[in-house]
Order: structure tokens, then sequence, then C-alpha cells
């Protein structure tokens, strides 16, 4: 904030300190008004740091009682106002398989990061169903998700509906006054039920010309979905049916193929490069 202060009768009060002070009186700043501007003296910028307590806040800058070229000035002050919110919180979810056969035990992440990057360790997480039905709950972990500085995570567990079909479900963690107060927070993602998985299909995916496997190639029975790992297998759990099978990998012209799935199989597909100055096919 920066503080401007005028004398109706043209003064210049460049020089004199300006007070800062909270609705109790007390100071939390003082800044000197350094610059003419127009008819107005200015402060420069100065940062306060907003109260804890949420709702609104009235403070008081001070212009003291100065005498300045044998001419008095009285003290003078203005109200200010402004509302202190609790931190903001976002959450995300991600690991939910593509697909969860009916009834069965899945596992995924949550994680939480406050918009000032406050620690939030042991926060309680819930997961609700689509009737609104609580079924799963965790605490956001010591440690922060890999590679970031304020993600806190759960791993989290719950069990997918019997009826196939698609739902839309829900984490949250509820608003907090402990120490910084924060806000409850939210985040819907989907979950997809279907046959129960008997099948295994192991696609293979191999560079046509050198012959080596071909890591984190993207394999897509859909529903179902998996990537390759370092020996370039990806191993994917299916209901009996027929299937589009794609695979596509960075720089590779994707594969696609009709398979029939009637039993556990393993398919070897080999990606041919993309010619050097084409479009990507992906």
């Amino acid at each position: 904030m920066t503080v401007r202060a005028s004398c109706p009768d043209g003064c210049d009060l460049t020089g004199q300190s300006v007070s800062l002070r909270d609705q109790n009186g007390a100071e939390l700043a003082t800044v000197e008004l350094t610059a003419l501007d127009g008819q107005a003296c200015v402060t420069s910028a100065v940062v306060l740091r907003a109260p804890i307590e949420v709702g609104e806040h009235i403070y008081r800058a001070v212009l003291a009682a100065h005498e300045k070229d044998r001419v008095w000035h009285d003290e003078t002050e203005v109200a200010f106002c402004f509302t202190a919110k609790a931190h903001m919180t976002y959450m995300n979810v991600w690991g939910v398989p593509s697909a969860i056969a009916a009834s069965e035990r899945f596992r995924f992440s949550v994680g939480v990061k406050c918009s000032a990057g406050c620690k939030l360790t042991g926060t309680p997480v819930s997961v609700f169903d689509h009737e609104g039905g609580k079924v799963g709950a965790g605490v956001l972990l010591e440690e922060v998700w890999p590679g970031t500085d304020a993600l806190y995570f759960a791993e989290l567990e719950a069990r997918a509906p019997l009826a196939i079909g698609d739902y839309r479900w829900q984490t949250t963690i509820p608003a907090s006054d402990a120490g910084v107060p924060h806000e409850a927070g939210s985040s819907a993602f989907g979950v997809k039920v279907v046959d129960l998985s008997n099948y295994q299909v192991t696609v293979e995916a191999f560079d046509s010309e050198k012959q080596a496997p071909i890591s984190g190639a993207h394999v897509l029975l859909h529903p179902y979905r998996a990537f390759t790992d370092a020996a370039g297998v990806a191993r994917v759990k299916v209901a009996k049916g027929r299937y589009r099978l794609f695979v596509s990998g960075f720089n590779y012209i994707p594969y696609e193929n009709t398979i029939d799935v009637a039993n556990d199989l393993v398919h070897r597909v080999e990606l041919t490069a993309e010619p050097e100055g084409q479009d990507d096919y992906r």
C-alpha cells in the first residue's frame, strides 16, 4: 500500500512520517512521505502482514502534528479497511485406474496445496461416492510429492460400486481455524466400473528398426489403458471381448489393430519411427 497526504494550502509535507496502526492502536509500520505527486505527497510502497483473524479489519494511517518552515500542522488520520481471508486450498486426484472391475478395491493419490505454501501434514482427507456416502479417508503425509515445493498428498483406497457404469466421486478436506485459517477444498474425479477383468493382455512394444524395447508407450484397449515399462512391456487386465488396440509412443507412428480376448494373450507390436520433418502423427 501507499499513503498520500496533502495540505489545502499547498505545503510541502515530504520528510514527514506516517504511522500505520491496527484496530487496537498498535503501530505496525512507519513510512515517510518522500515524493510530490501533483499537489499531494506520497510514500513508497509499504508491505503489511494481514492479521490471522478472518474478517473485516479497520486500520489507520496517522500523520503526527508537526511544524515545518514555521508552519504548524495538526495531527490528522484516515481509516482504511480490508477483509482478511482464509488461505485457499487446491486439490487434485491422480492415479485412478482407467477402468475398475465391479466391487474391486483400487488405490489412488490425492494432493493438496495451500495458496501460500503452508505445511498441511495431518490434514484429513475424505472420499465420497456418487450418492454422497463416505467410502474412503486418510490424512496428508509428512513429505511432499516429489519434485514439488508444497504439494502434500495422501494414498487412499476405496471399493468400486457393484453396478457397471461411469460415476462422479469427490474428495474433500475441511476448513481449518488451527494456526493459519484455511478454506475447505474439494476435487471431483471419475470412476469407471466395468465387467470383471478376467484376462491379461501383455503388449510388447519394440522399435521396428532397432528391435529395442520402447519405454513409456501408451497402450489403449478402451476403456483400459497402461504404459510400457523399461522393458517395453505393458500388462492390462480386461474383460472378455473384442477390442481396438492402439499403441503410440513419442516420435513413433501409432499402431492400431483389432484383437479378440478370450484368454490371456501376448501381443508384440513394432512401432516405426516417424520420418524426419514429418508432422507428429500422435
